[in-house]
């Protein structure tokens, strides 16, 4: 049976929010996530350009999903699989960045006024792979999140795993 919910979350800050996997609009983007890259835990960061945003870095799997449901203005609570291409700028603690697939940033909004347009390297699009069913969950991981936009991502750690 498919998972039908991934919990993100932040260790030292102790918070998490519960997210739903959209089977239904990025079928091969979920069961990529789910069979090849989860349980994930990394280094957290917070994003620069695009506003609300933490991810962490992962190795790209064998095989990327083609683009699903597609967008560059998420929504607070969305979980995005952006594909970032060989040769981007990357911090030196980054994963293996292969040079045909690239290197995988799972990035989770917890605000609105996002947006993945404006980078100095133009739009990033990425696929919605899972998003939020609880707005005070929503809310509780979003202060979680400025904290770690105020007071710094140093030895936070963000995880991804199926619940």
């Amino acid at each position: 049976m498919k998972p039908q919910y991934v919990t993100v979350g932040l260790v030292k800050r102790q918070a998490s929010v519960r997210l739903k996997l959209r089977w239904d609009y990025s079928p091969e983007t979920c069961q990529v996530l789910v069979d090849a890259m989860l349980p994930a835990r990394a280094q957290v960061w917070h994003a620069k350009y695009a506003n609300n945003e933490i991810y962490l870095l992962a190795k790209a799997p064998l095989v990327l999903p083609p683009m699903e449901w597609r967008t560059v203005y998420p929504a607070p609570g969305d979980l995005l699989f952006i594909p970032l291409p060989f040769g981007l700028p990357l911090p030196k603690v980054a994963p293996p960045v292969h040079r045909d697939r690239g290197l995988i940033d799972l990035a989770y909004f917890y605000d609105r006024a996002n947006s993945l347009l404006s980078g100095p390297f133009g739009p990033l699009p990425g696929t919605i792979v899972a998003t939020a069913t609880s707005l005070e969950e929503v809310e509780r991981m979003g202060i979680a999140c400025n904290d770690v936009w105020f007071n710094g991502a140093f030895e936070e750690t963000m995880y991804i795993e199926v619940c």
